[in-house]
């Protein structure tokens, strides 16, 4: 039944990542934070559509297959949601070092997760899940540091401007903020299942992230009103 609901839920993202990210380029093209979170929004479903496979896998090489799919989006949707996070609140010239340094380190990772097995060696099977990375000591813990900078980086960045904000713009950066604890929180439930095979329960609430970061971006243009 839990496994179901996962492939569900991961499914939903995959569509809501995918729709919404075209529904935001098409609606406001030429905006940078638009074309960041578009961007933002294919990576997630790369990491979506592979994290179905490799429930979905039969054997364990095409489980570990699919894991580098995985692994790919894994390695680019930190930067790019800081990148995006950082245009949004207008701070992307003060750390524009610091995004530099973040799409260096993606690239780097990209090939190590794709190409080697520094990160992952392999896939592991758990009997009502399916198969999950079987992860190197070394090299998943400093992947997991790089993916854990970035994310937390971006979200203390949003806590502290909503703090200083008001009207419109604390709105936006309220769902945002919102968006980025279902997004990452529940993401992170993966790496602790790797690290002590407990289960990503945080998977199934993924979902919601693209929903509240479009709302966020479009509040004052959407006429449904989320209240809190």
């Amino acid at each position: 039944m839990l496994f179901n609901i996962l492939i569900t839920t991961t499914a939903l993202l995959v569509i809501l990542s995918f729709g919404l990210g075209v529904f935001s380029l098409v609606r406001n093209p030429k905006a940078k934070v638009v074309q960041l979170w578009f961007l933002m929004s294919m990576v997630v479903t790369i990491w979506s559509v592979g994290y179905i496979k490799t429930l979905l896998a039969t054997d364990s090489a095409n489980g570990f297959l699919s894991l580098r799919i995985v692994y790919f989006g894994a390695a680019l949707i930190p930067i790019l949601y800081f990148h995006f996070v950082s245009a949004f609140l207008f701070l992307n010239k003060k750390f524009n070092y610091l995004i530099y340094a973040g799409y260096a380190l993606a690239f780097i990772f990209l090939i190590l997760n794709t190409l080697t097995d520094f990160v992952i060696k392999g896939a592991k099977y758990l009997e009502n899940f399916g198969y999950y990375e079987d992860v190197t000591n070394f090299g998943f813990k400093l992947f997991l540091a790089y993916f854990l900078f970035f994310a937390g980086f971006s979200i203390y960045l949003l806590f502290s401007v909503y703090r200083r904000s008001d009207g419109l713009r604390r709105r936006q950066i309220f769902y945002i903020l919102l968006a980025s604890l279902f997004g990452f929180l529940g993401g992170v439930s993966n790496f602790v299942m790797d690290l002590t095979g407990g289960y990503p329960y945080g998977q199934l609430i993924v979902w919601l992230y693209p929903l509240f970061i479009t709302y966020g971006i479009y509040v004052d243009e959407i006429k449904i009103k989320i209240r809190f």
